[in-house]
């Protein structure tokens, strides 16, 4: 199989650069072209959508702490007993604190 490279470049659009215009770099995530480390980070996250909760979570006098096993509780993440018997089947599901029910985030919390 040949490449006719004429054919290829004579349907190639013409681009002829102007001499008389210095060059300039331009950032073309950000509005105004000029790069910043916190355009960069921006063009590459995706953003997500504003959940009611935040402000409850994440307020200015937070013990990090608890912020993060709030979070983490509200998402439905907890290691509990229910959780961990999907890595480890052996492992005991029952409650600790009744001894009745199996130990998941809706018997904990709700």
């Amino acid at each position: 199989m040949s490449i006719d490279l004429f054919e290829i470049r004579s349907r190639m659009p013409s681009y002829n650069p102007n001499s008389n215009v210095n060059d300039r770099a331009r950032w073309l995530p950000f509005s105004n072209g000029t790069y910043s480390a916190s355009s960069a980070l921006a063009s590459l996250r995706t953003p997500h959508p504003f959940v009611p909760w935040f402000k409850l979570v994440w307020f200015p006098q937070n013990i990090p702490r608890m912020s993060f096993i709030l979070w983490v509780a509200i998402r439905g993440r907890l290691p509990t007993r229910n959780r961990i018997h999907k890595y480890d089947p052996m492992a005991v599901t029952t409650c600790v604190l009744c001894n009745t029910y199996p130990e998941s985030h809706a018997h904990l919390f709700f």
